[in-house]
């Protein structure tokens, strides 16, 4: 793509603030101006985070597929739903639209489900330490300056950290051959 191919949108939000969102590519690149009130950094670290959070709840709901009513899987599933609700409700509330789920339902979550719940907990347990590293390390970072996608972003990680790898640990401490339920 050449030349220049981007749309932008004026408006002033309540407190007066004047924000500008452009949408698409000047010179076959993605453009450098603020999208919805975020800048291009700050909206790939909302991506990225709506990415993590999809793939979780995608293999969340194929060990329940494989094991319904799988403890503590049934529980964090749905924190996992409305963590992912969470974050495609800002990209909406900026008037943005929210890609598709590429993860739920798909074969790629259903292979990564093991034999036992067991081992689903072990590996949802790094799974959760991962998405924590995630917000901690990299994208807070990006997103610096937006109080509101912070607050979003450390809730989420402290979901995971003080929450979530909690309940996956102590399912593996108290069920290690197995168990299921």
């Amino acid at each position: 793509m050449t030349g220049n191919a981007s749309t932008a949108v004026r408006w002033e939000d309540p407190r007066g603030r004047r924000h500008r969102w452009v949408v698409g590519f000047a010179a076959g690149r993605p453009s450098r101006e603020p999208i919805g009130a975020l800048s291009p950094r700050s909206y790939e670290a909302v991506l990225t985070a709506l990415e993590a959070e999809r793939k979780a709840r995608a293999f969340d709901a194929a060990v329940l597929e494989r094991f319904p009513g799988a403890m503590p899987f049934r529980m964090i599933a749905e924190a996992a739903t409305r963590h992912v609700e969470a974050l495609a409700g800002l990209l909406r509330r900026r008037g943005l639209s929210v890609p598709s789920d590429r993860h739920l339902g798909g074969a790629a979550a259903r292979r990564a489900v093991p034999a036992t719940v067991t081992c689903a907990c072990r590996i949802a347990v790094a799974a959760e330490a991962e998405t924590v590293e995630l917000y901690e390390d990299e994208l807070l970072a990006r997103v610096a300056g937006l109080a509101d996608v912070e607050r979003m972003f450390r809730r989420l990680a402290e979901a995971s950290r003080e929450r979530h790898m909690p309940a996956f640990r102590h399912w593996v401490d108290h069920h290690p051959h197995g168990g299921r339920a």
